[in-house]
């Protein structure tokens, strides 16, 4: 039996000043802070916690405040990341069992949430409480954390938002996140690791492959409802910024390169980028046209933003495709773009 993840809650990021990576994505995006009780309830003497909207999914950045907490050792030995992946599962115990048994997956630790101090008695899931953060980092490229629904079962019926971000339309000038970008020593050993756990399977292989080169093959694989995006780099690239994929795979071991959407208008974006002090790590141009017909071959290059440091990941922006090249894109993603 493998684990079945429900919809990713939010990804989690260790950086240096939380705030400043908010307003960094709300100045060039018009990014939103949500779930702001959430957050508060979170935030304590060990950690700063922002959780921001952006296009549909939720990134919860973690300043860490005190000594010797995961957070604060990724930021010391590894620099800014994305810590792990959240998401809900319907039972927390039976999950990180199953982890153990079919990947060899351990608790990193656990840890206690006093959802009475937030949620109603009447509301109450009275058996949630502990929350598990797996050690998958080093086979992932991330960590994985779950808990039970704190929430009463019956409260399933009610209506609920369209995006995990608490609202129905996408948070600032962005898509839906097209892919979270990683890098990995071997390809094949992380998906069929992904496979055995929790069923993943390879997909927008079309475009993966197109993505691909004998430098550095690429795959897509699902997770839940997310696309990963692994990376195998082989050939060092001395003092190109093109190798940084390579530079962060001999660094830090497996760990989540960049984080991927299509902008309304990247002209605007990177402009207001460099109103941040941000200059585009590289840009490159694919060749669309080789993909489909129906892509023409003078789309504006994708930007790879130089916001690790900043952000805890960098930022990959595309412009967004006409009509035509829309539903090209449709039967090629597995995410509705």
């Amino acid at each position: 039996m493998t684990v079945n993840f429900l919809d990713l809650v939010h990804i989690e990021i260790s950086v240096p000043d939380a705030e400043k990576a908010y307003q960094i994505l709300h100045n060039v995006f018009g990014a939103k802070k949500v779930q702001e009780e959430f957050a508060n309830f979170l935030d304590g003497e060990y950690n700063k916690v922002i959780h921001v909207g952006l296009g549909d999914v939720v990134l919860q950045f973690i300043e860490p405040l005190a000594e010797g907490s995961s957070w604060d050792i990724q930021l010391k030995t590894k620099g800014p990341g994305v810590h792990n992946l959240t998401f809900g599962v319907e039972s927390a115990e039976e999950a990180a069992k199953e982890m153990e048994r079919l990947g060899g997956i351990k608790p990193l630790f656990t840890f206690d949430l006093e959802w009475v101090n937030m949620i109603p008695a009447e509301l109450l899931n009275s058996e949630a409480g502990k929350v598990f953060m797996m050690d998958s980092m080093g086979q992932l490229g991330f960590h994985l954390e779950f808990g039970d629904n704190p929430f009463k079962g019956d409260l399933n019926v009610l209506p609920r938002p369209r995006y995990a971000t608490g609202h129905d339309e996408l948070i600032g000038a962005v898509s839906s996140m097209l892919h979270i970008e990683l890098v990995t020593p071997d390809l094949e050993k992380t998906y069929h690791l992904l496979n055995k756990v929790f069923g993943s399977e390879k997909v927008e292989v079309e475009f993966a492959n197109f993505l691909s080169t004998p430098f550095m093959p690429i795959i897509h694989v699902n997770l839940s409802n997310v696309v990963l995006q692994y990376c195998q780099p082989k050939v060092k690239l001395d003092k190109s910024p093109m190798g940084s994929w390579f530079n962060l795979l001999e660094k830090n071991g497996s760990y989540v390169h960049n984080i991927t959407w299509v902008a309304n208008d990247i002209d605007d974006v990177v402009n207001k980028f460099k109103e941040e002090d941000i200059e585009p790590l590289f840009t490159f141009s694919p060749l669309w046209n080789k993909l489909s017909e129906d892509m023409r071959s003078d789309v504006k290059p994708v930007h790879m933003m130089n916001t690790m440091d900043k952000l805890g990941f960098h930022m990959e922006l595309g412009e967004v495709p006409s009509e035509k090249e829309r539903r090209a894109f449709s039967e090629l993603l597995y995410i509705d773009l």
